[in-house]
């Protein structure tokens, strides 16, 4: 049986400090890479006032060097926000920074109020 854990840089007040939530996340993805988890997945959200988490690539690519075994996850790149061309290249370039321990999850999004922000006139449920 295989584990792995979902974080994001949840700051659930705004009293937090951005220094206290990256703290926590890394603090989180060190114990996971020791505990033996197989993957860590971070989230593409965009607005919400409680995740800072606009490119997961970028997380991904810094926890990537702080921790030494655990794979790496996008959960989820949302589609409609992205061309496909730049999506690949992104990708592509954190799987290299990483040394491989990418793992590419992509979705059609979950929030309409995101989707009129970042992709206007697409709907969440096309």
């Amino acid at each position: 049986m295989k584990f792995a854990v979902s974080l994001g840089m949840e700051r659930f007040s705004p009293e937090t400090s951005m220094t206290a939530v990256m703290d926590n996340l890394l603090q989180l993805a060190k114990i996971a890479d020791a505990g033996g988890f197989e993957a860590i997945w971070t989230p593409e959200h965009h607005t919400i006032e409680c995740t800072i988490s606009p490119n997961p690539f970028q997380i991904l690519t810094w926890l990537s060097q702080h921790t030494s075994r655990i794979r790496l996850g996008t959960a989820t790149l949302a589609a409609a926000y992205w061309n496909p061309i730049r999506l690949a290249g992104e990708a592509a370039l954190c799987d290299h920074l990483t040394n491989g321990r990418l793992e590419f999850g992509i979705a059609r999004g979950a929030y309409q109020y995101e989707f009129d922000r970042m992709a206007p006139g697409v709907q969440q449920q096309e």
